[in-house]
């Protein structure tokens, strides 16, 4: 296996530190809540957090797209610190979890510890078999360029090789994305890549995404990202399809690069969809069976860490593909994101 250097990856996201605890439907009730409800916390709400901690037993996760996706690359890296992740956090005893558990996984953290606002939060509410998500983003979503721009954070984006932004990260930190961007896009030794993250993303932050389209190497999102991002580019009427969808969306990155791209799609137990080199590919899924799978909402995320990690490794697509394919199959036979203390096998 490769001996690699720290900084190989570098990350910007949405950090939250997912709290799951098995309540019961009295707490539920206590605060507006449904059985499987995904809602962002109300100013009622964000009492929940302390509330849960002093009744119930709770776990902590590092969690957020970014966070799951970089943790998922740490994992198959194996080398301490061969990933890093920036984002900003409270200077709260929430915010020293959240830096604990990343690190015990051997991430580099570069968080920027905020003030005022509390570190995000995710609590995961367990009933039974329902999952309900009320999340808090406060300090999550106020990243600075001035935490950004201090020499000793950005001489980690001077030495990565991979520079890896989510869609929530540039909504909620735009000048930073675009900086990132054009600091590392279209660069020797370097790949800048993106994530869609969301359909939401495509709608509310197209003219950001618009910014920073001549400097994507690799795109990733799933399928209803990418229809959502057709819709805001008013592609050609005749894309019917997911893979003709991909297509435009290749050659439309291209013309504005003026150079080769790569564009990866999800689709979920479907074929993940590839455009490279001016061709469309497809590679099928490896199926899990469905008697051992537990959560795929960080599929996806699981997914790109494991591209990311065979990319940083210099293998072709088609093994970036393959290890990404590999992650999520682990990482959905669990309940969120957990990393297995045991070292990946797919190397062997």
């Amino acid at each position: 296996m490769d001996v690699f250097r720290q900084d190989v990856i570098v990350s910007f996201g949405i950090p939250l530190l997912d709290m799951s605890a098995t309540v019961d439907t009295q707490f539920l009730n206590k605060y507006k809540l449904g059985a499987n409800d995904s809602v962002q916390a109300n100013k009622f709400q964000s009492a929940l957090y302390d509330d849960a901690v002093n009744t119930y037993e709770v776990t902590y996760v590092a969690g957020g797209a970014a966070q799951n996706t970089i943790r998922v690359a740490q994992w198959l890296l194996g080398a301490p610190k061969a990933t890093t992740l920036f984002g900003c956090i409270g200077k709260d005893k929430f915010g020293d979890i959240l830096q604990g558990k990343a690190e015990q996984e051997g991430v580099c953290v570069c968080y920027e510890r905020h003030k005022e606002l509390a570190t995000g939060r995710c609590a995961v509410l367990i009933t039974d078999n329902n999952r309900c998500l009320c999340a808090e983003f406060a300090a999550a979503k106020a990243y600075s360029m001035n935490h950004l721009q201090q020499p000793e954070n950005w001489q980690h984006i001077v030495q990565a090789q991979i520079i890896y932004v989510t869609g929530y990260f540039l909504h909620s930190s735009p000048d930073c994305g675009k900086l990132l961007a054009e600091s590392s896009g279209n660069k020797e030794g370097k790949k800048f890549c993106f994530n869609l993250s969301a359909p939401y993303i495509c709608l509310e932050a197209m003219d950001r995404i618009k910014e920073i389209f001549p400097y994507i190497d690799i795109l990733f999102g799933n399928e209803a990202e990418v229809k959502a991002l057709e819709k805001e580019l008013q592609l050609k009427n005749d894309c019917n399809t997911t893979q003709e969808i991909v297509f435009q969306v290749g050659q439309l990155l291209e013309k504005q690069r003026g150079k080769p791209c790569t564009v990866v799609i999800t689709q979920g137990n479907k074929s993940t969809v590839l455009y490279h080199d001016s061709k469309l590919t497809e590679y099928p899924v490896v199926a899990v069976p469905p008697a051992c799978i537990v959560d795929t909402c960080g599929a996806g995320d699981a997914f790109v860490g494991g591209f990311l990690a065979k990319l940083a490794c210099g293998k072709d697509i088609a093994e970036c593909i393959r290890c990404g394919h590999y992650a999520a199959g682990k990482m959905i036979q669990c309940q969120g994101i957990q990393i297995p203390k045991e070292k990946a096998d797919f190397w062997t």
